[in-house]
């Protein structure tokens, strides 16, 4: 059922796309979803959980014991990189699963990447989704869930809990959509469109439809986690719960706002604003309260449309608009920093196991607490988080991207450019002298006829 999560998403970008547009959309999401997946199963999967038996108990897990790290310390706390379980080896049993468990994730962020490649080529996009899914991806993976250094900010700098990310909100949204900035930025022209009206919505029915799949399939995703047992328990009934709040709120707040501004209800707005509910709501989901998770889906429910209209004023596509997804990874982690309130996640990243901040089974707390000692260390921890995980997508595929587009442009200058052969100087010289005699010649003659 997690693989709806994918699906979902795929719909919620055909809402706003015409037949011709979809088509091409799928193409480019397809290819770029199967180099994706090919390349986590050979090389990606172990640089995310390359080192996850030195941290998870079991006999499965100990083939998967070597990380690159700083330090010469053979229990390290913290890791940069996996160094094992490459080309499906050894990868059997618990593994296995925990390999398959995370391909819909990987899929879902090359879709978004795909989708959102307006102008590519299949092979162009291919490639794309074959860096993502061998190496930006899963680097990001290793430093939120493999318990890579980004996790340990909470003991090697005292930042709260570390990041804070259990759905992914920053490890696949926010860093897809910094890579898909940094992919368009030097290869895709942008397109102004300073007009306020809503774009239409072309497939209403299946953005509907496609708005419940990808809930329905990310939450199931995240209560099935084969890492579970080794991590602090979470209440699915209450990441249920708080999930579908603050969707309802971000569905409310988008259909107030177009209704009190175009005077209708626009379907197309409440859709995203429900994907977006749904991707900036997901992290902080197990960490809050009902009150909380449906007051922030009003928050970014109200704010959809204005991002919207930002990204479409900038020039970004209908089909580039998946980068709208990426600013809600970044919303989804701050919302961990401004929502959490200690009620879930005591021992998170071993930190608090026995006390936090002085009191026994406090959690992931954030500012303001509600209730709470509050702890800005947490909040600065998700800020980093975010801002180094959309930065690292950014350089990771912008770079090559940007080179590639310098050098193309270089050669197509050069090749351009006229070329002038030193022996054709003299004849243009002999030509204009030639010229000037011809004049002179009849200027004479005139002036002997007078």
């Amino acid at each position: 059922m997690s693989w709806l999560w994918p699906m979902g998403l795929m719909a919620i970008l055909w809402a706003g796309m015409s037949e011709e547009e979809a088509r091409r959309a799928l193409t480019r999401g397809l290819a770029a979803g199967v180099a994706a997946l090919t390349m986590w199963g050979l090389v990606g999967f172990g640089f995310a959980f390359g080192g996850i038996g030195l941290w998870v108990e079991g006999p499965e897990f100990q083939a998967l014991r070597r990380v690159y790290t700083l330090g010469a310390d053979p229990q390290p706390l913290w890791s940069l990189i996996g160094l094992s379980g490459f080309f499906f080896h050894p990868v059997e049993g618990a593994p296995a699963a925990l390999w398959l468990h995370y391909a819909p994730a990987v899929l879902t962020a090359a879709i978004l990447l795909g989708f959102g490649l307006e102008g590519w080529p299949p092979t162009a996009a291919a490639l794309a989704g074959a860096g993502l899914g061998g190496l930006v991806l899963p680097l990001g993976m290793h430093w939120i869930w493999g318990n890579g250094w980004l996790s340990r900010l909470g003991l090697t700098l005292n930042l709260g809990h570390g990041v804070v990310d259990p759905a992914g909100t920053g490890v696949l949204f926010a860093l897809s959509g910094g890579a898909l900035l940094g992919l368009l930025l030097p290869w895709s022209p942008r397109q102004p469109s300073p007009e306020r009206v809503f774009p239409p919505v072309h497939l209403p029915l299946m953005g509907a439809w496609g708005s419940l799949l990808f809930g329905a399939g990310w939450t199931i995703w995240l209560t099935t986690d084969p890492l579970a047992a080794a991590r602090p328990a979470l209440d699915s009934a209450l990441l249920a719960r708080n999930g579908w709040l603050g969707v309802l709120g971000a569905a409310l707040g988008a259909g107030l706002y177009t209704g009190l501004v175009a005077r209708e209800v626009d379907l197309l707005m409440v859709l995203r604003a429900v994907a977006v509910g749904w991707i900036s709501g997901m992290s902080a989901a197990p960490f809050t309260g009902p009150w909380q998770a449906w007051g922030w889906g009003i928050l970014i429910g109200l704010g959809t449309p204005a991002l919207v209209y930002g990204l479409r004023r900038w020039g970004v596509t209908p089909q580039s608009l998946a980068l709208l997804y990426g600013i809600a990874g970044v919303l989804g982690l701050l919302g961990v920093g401004f929502l959490a309130d200690g009620r879930a996640g005591v021992g998170w990243n071993e930190v608090g196991r026995e006390a936090f901040m002085g009191l026994p089974d406090l959690g992931v707390v954030g500012v303001p607490g509600w209730g709470r000692p509050a702890d800005p260390g947490q909040l600065t921890a998700q800020g980093s988080g975010a801002i180094l995980l959309s930065l690292w997508g950014f350089v990771a595929m912008g770079g090559p991207a940007a080179m590639i587009r310098w050098g193309w442009t270089e050669w197509r200058r050069r090749r351009e450019k006229p070329v002038v052969s030193p022996e054709s100087l003299p004849l243009s010289s002999q030509n204009l002298e030639s010229g000037k005699a011809a004049e002179g010649a009849a200027f004479d003659s005139r002036s002997q006829e007078q």
